[in-house]
Formats: C-alpha cells, sequence, structure tokens
C-alpha cells in the first residue's frame, strides 16, 4: 500500500483555553494521527499554543510579568506533556521538532527536518512541530511552517485547523476556493495566533502553486481530520492550481519565507512566462525590505501570485530605479557612486549636488530618484554603492580611477547604461513562474 502524507496545523486560538492547553482537541489531534496510520497516511502535527500555554500558567503562578519567549519556554512542555500522555496509551511515540527562522533560510536546515520526518513516518513516529518562539523574535508563523513542510516534504495534502469552521465570504462560507481567488478574501486578525485567516490563506496559495491541496476547517469539527484523509469534505478547499515542482525548485517555489515583493507590468508578467529575465522596466511597485539574494513573491497589480524567485538587488536599490530605461538608470547609479565617493567617510562635507543644468530633460521618477539618492546619509550610501560594485565590477572600478571627474561620470553613464540592459533584477534560473 502507498502511503501518502499530510501536515496538519493546529492554530494557538482551538488547542488553548484561558488556563492553558485544551486536552479535548489535543487528544482528539493525535488519536485522528494515530489513525491514519492505519488508512496509509502519514501525518505529521504542527501544533501552536506554547506562548499561550504559558502565558497562562505563569499568570497564574508568577509574580512578575513574563515575556512571550519564557511564556514559549514554559508552555512547550505542558503541550508535549499532553501528547506524550495519549501517545503512550496507544503504544506508540511522539516526538518534538522545533523549527526556528533561521531554519526556513537554510535548505541545509530544512533537508535535515525533512529527513527526520520520513524517518519518523517509517518508523510510525508521530511529529509534533512548533515554531521557535524562544529564539524568533517576532514570534513563530506556523501556517508559514507548515507549508514549508508540506512542500519540502512533498506532502499530498495541508489542514489547517482554526476556531472558525472555513473561509467566509460576505457571511456565507465557501466549500472551494481557487489560489487565484484566495487574496480577495477580507480577512481579520482576530486570535491569539500571530496570523490570523490571512496568514492561512497565503499558506493555503502557496501550497497550491506547488501541487498540494488544502482545507481550512474548524479545529472541533469532529473527525475533522479522519474525515480530510477519507476525502470527505471539510471547510473550504482550497484547489490544486497547477503540478509539482520538481525538488530542485521547491525551496524557492514554496520553502525558503518571502522577505518581499515586486508589482509588475502585464508586458513583464508575459515575458517571463515566455522564459525570459525581469528588468526593471516591468517593476511598478517594490514592498519588503529584502537583500539582494532573499527570496522575493511577483505579483500582479491584482495582487495574483505570478512567480517567486531569488532577487539580485536590495528593495532600496530596485525602489530607486524600477520602471526605469536603462540610460536613466545609469544617471541614478552614477549619481549613487559619485555621492559616496564625494563623501567618502562619515563628517567629510560632500562635494556640489546634481544642479538644474543635469536634472534638465529627466523624466520625474528620475528627478524624484534622484532627489532620494541626495536625501540619504552616509550609510545607505555607502551600502548602495556597494551593491553597485558587486553587480559591475570592472566599469566601477575604471571609474573610480579616472581622476577627470566630469569625464569619468560621463564615461561611467555610458558604461552602466550599457550593463543595465542586460540586468536582470531576477534572475530567470532562480525564478519559478506558477
Amino acid at each position: 500500500m502507498t502511503v501518502r502524507s499530510m501536515v496538519v496545523k493546529i492554530g494557538s486560538s482551538s488547542v488553548t483555553r484561558s488556563t492553558g492547553p485544551d486536552p479535548v482537541v489535543l487528544t482528539s489531534a493525535l488519536d485522528a494521527a494515530l489513525n491514519a496510520r492505519s488508512l496509509g497516511w502519514n501525518v505529521v502535527l504542527v501544533s501552536s499554543g506554547a506562548v499561550a500555554s504559558g502565558s497562562a500558567y505563569l499568570a497564574r503562578t508568577a509574580e512578575i510579568g513574563s515575556s512571550a519567549r519564557l511564556a514559549a519556554a514554559v508552555g512547550q512542555p505542558f503541550l508535549m506533556d499532553i501528547y506524550r500522555s495519549v501517545s503512550e496509551v496507544s503504544g506508540r511515540h511522539v516526538c518534538q521538532v522545533l523549527i526556528s527562522e533561521s531554519d526556513l533560510k537554510s535548505p541545509r536546515a530544512m533537508s535535515s527536518v525533512c529527513a527526520v520526518l520520513d524517518e519518523c513516518g517509517r518508523a510510525g513516529v508521530i511529529p509534533i512541530v512548533n515554531g521557535n518562539d524562544v529564539t524568533d523574535m517576532r514570534g513563530s508563523d506556523n501556517d508559514g511552517i507548515a507549508v514549508a513542510l508540506a512542500v519540502s516534504s512533498g506532502a499530498d495534502k495541508l489542514l489547517l485547523l482554526t476556531d472558525v469552521p472555513g473561509v467566509q465570504r460576505s457571511g456565507i462560507q465557501l466549500p472551494d476556493l481557487a489560489a487565484a481567488d484566495t487574496r480577495g478574501v477580507q480577512t481579520s486578525m482576530a486570535g491569539t495566533g500571530r496570523g490570523g485567516m490571512r496568514s492561512k490563506l497565503r499558506a493555503a496559495e502557496l501550497a497550491a502553486y506547488n501541487g498540494i491541496e488544502t482545507h481550512i476547517a474548524s479545529a472541533r469539527l469532529p473527525g475533522v481530520i479522519t474525515r480530510c484523509v477519507k476525502d470527505e469534505p471539510v471547510g473550504t478547499r482550497i484547489m490544486v492550481a497547477r503540478e509539482r515542482f520538481p525538488a530542485e525548485s521547491r525551496w524557492i517555489s514554496g520553502v525558503a519565507m518571502s522577505h518581499g515583493s515586486i508589482v509588475i507590468n502585464r508586458p513583464a508578467e508575459d515575458s517571463i512566462r515566455a522564459g525570459a529575465s525581469l528588468f526593471a522596466s516591468g517593476i511598478k511597485k517594490v514592498e519588503g525590505n529584502f537583500a539582494g539574494g532573499d527570496v522575493i513573491e511577483v505579483i500582479t497589480p491584482s495582487g495574483r501570485l505570478v512567480a517567486r524567485g531569488v532577487s539580485k538587488v536590495s528593495a532600496t536599490l530596485m525602489g530607486l530605479i524600477r520602471a526605469m530605461r536603462t540610460d536613466e538608470i545609469a544617471v541614478v547609479m552614477t549619481e549613487i557612486l559619485d555621492k559616496f565617493l564625494r563623501g567618502a567617510a562619515p563628517g567629510v562635507p560632500a562635494g556640489p549636488a546634481p544642479g538644474g543644468d543635469e536634472l534638465a530633460g529627466l523624466r520625474a521618477p528620475v528627478v524624484k530618484a534622484l532627489e532620494l539618492v541626495e536625501s540619504h546619509g552616509y550609510e545607505l550610501t555607502r551600502k548602495l554603492a556597494l551593491e553597485i560594485m558587486n553587480l559591475f565590477p570592472s566599469a566601477t572600478v575604471e571609474a573610480m580611477l579616472d581622476t577627470r571627474r566630469d569625464e569619468g561620470r560621463r564615461h561611467l553613464r555610458e558604461r552602466y547604461s550599457r550593463l543595465s540592459s542586460d540586468l536582470s533584477f531576477i534572475d530567470r534560473q532562480r525564478l519559478v513562474v506558477f
């Protein structure tokens, strides 16, 4: 019999009460995960609730207030005690796997996690996964962890359990939802967890584009895990949008944490779907605070997810030169480098800024970008200059060695203009199109 797999995430608002963990929900979930084995399924439980459980305990016993990190450290053993007591009755075993934000940035770390989960499946051990709220300063995103595990391990289904029966639109519960429609659903941030329904919809969208069916349902629906395993309707189903990607593409397609997004125009979308790289002229908007080498999302103006890829430049530099022609990009890059060289160290007065003659004939977006460059402090200017040097090392060094300032600037603009014609902001080899 072929063994299939499912990742089940249980939200904080479902597994905890005001007094701590809810043993009824936890017991029901683990019983279902144990029984799923006889139906040919391995289940991975992603269980939130450590912070809420620890906070409830400390509120009753501690004399001073506590941080979320301390609450997580106190609450995690409470959750595992309940899961272990249930598993021992059935003669089975559970294990604990904590995943930090740094793990979601490391292909090697996630590969190790998947190897452990695979070993759990062969040994009949139920893994209890949680984000490491002790080390993650912003708190863990268990919805993101759940979809990352589902994609990286090649799971067949993702089940996101919460305190509502499913996704609603205008007060009506939706039995099915297409991946392309997930971003149009109005959501709130109610509940004790970090993400709420918006986070679940983002996870479901990503799973759908990676060939994984997702259900968003109530944790208190009787037999919800077993019913999902048996392909019975539960909650709202987010349908598969495409086939799975090969294993080597999954890190970018659905595992790595997204650090921001760029909005592109229709010609740019058509271009990358045809196999081309993404250039500045097609970028309408930049969102987030990502660096070169970070994974970002590529979306349309309506919010539809088009692709995910590794950015070659920072959000700051991309925001300055987006939607520009190559000659305009050269003007902005030259000014960044020139300003850096004029103020070679903190406290050194800068040379003259671009004047009216230099700005004449430039489009308004270019003038605005140059004004932003002039407003930047030394550290930001230095970071941008170093980023440009890494993009075009030989041309930049050549210009820096040219003692004729005006001639060097003109020559550098010409070089940057030619080089920028081939500057793709996301390399095609590191871009996954949905």
